[in-house]
């Protein structure tokens, strides 16, 4: 199977090893489509694609998670031709909809209990699960290179390595 297409299975995150192949942000966006299916939202809600973006968004510029209201609903607003109470409204309402379909495939999701998380919950839960999902598919693909000594793979953990 292609890393850059690991979102699909239940597999831990392998998209940090495709970011020699592709764009980082492209790893992340990928990683947070992930998270948000695993929380059962559905995709045929536009709740789904601003979460997605808003995720994106708070792990490449998380100055914009200390305000949602200010910062994080214009700036998805502006990608989507949209307004932000329109944004905050679909998220909210996407996150309600899977707490109603499917509560316990969005419990097993959070670590502690919750009948339906607010929307920065789910934002600061995103940013922790990407974060550890990066540091553990970094780790894994370090350990991997160095098994099979391959010099295309040391290669781009050291242009990895050059960008942190």
């Amino acid at each position: 199977m292609l890393p850059f297409i690991s979102f699909l299975t239940d597999r831990p995150n392998e998209s940090c090893i495709c970011c020699s192949r592709i764009a980082q942000t492209d790893c992340t966006e990928l990683a947070a489509t992930r998270f948000v299916r695993k929380m059962c939202i559905r995709s045929h809600l536009k709740g789904y694609s601003y979460l997605i973006t808003a995720i994106v968004f708070g792990k490449n510029n998380p100055h914009l998670l200390s305000s949602l209201t200010n910062l994080l609903y214009p700036a998805v607003a502006a990608v989507y031709n949209t307004t932000p109470n329109a944004v905050e409204r679909n998220i909210r309402s996407a996150i309600e909809s899977a707490a109603q379909n499917d509560p316990d495939k969005l419990q097993s999701v959070f670590y502690y209990h919750t009948r339906k998380p607010y929307i920065s919950e789910v934002l600061a839960m995103a940013m922790e699960t990407l974060r550890l999902e990066s540091e553990i598919g970094n780790d894994s693909f370090r350990e991997s290179t160095v098994a099979t000594g391959s010099s295309t793979a040391n290669s781009a953990v050291e242009m990895i390595e050059k960008m942190a």
